[in-house]
């Protein structure tokens, strides 16, 4: 699974005007490897935050925190199909 198919998977469960936090796309990752027992899916944020702000830049995704939008996947905020 890759970082951009975790967010689509969560955006598409949680449905329309929902948002997730890329730490679940994150999850979601570690779990496809096994590695739910600890810490493991933060070594995936790196790759989630590219992923995150790749489909911000095309379009599929709008990025906001505490209902403001924002440009760029840095600091806390949360995803939303666009």
């Amino acid at each position: 699974m890759t970082p951009q198919a975790a967010i689509r998977h969560w955006l598409a469960k949680r449905g329309a005007g929902k948002t997730i936090c890329p730490s679940e796309a994150a999850r979601l990752l570690a779990s496809h490897e096994n590695k739910t027992d600890g810490e493991e899916w933060r070594g995936h944020m790196a790759d989630v935050h590219a992923a995150a702000q790749a489909l911000a830049d095309a379009g599929e995704v709008r990025l906001s925190w505490k209902g403001q939008s924002r440009l760029t996947a840095q600091g806390p905020y949360r995803i939303a199909i666009a």
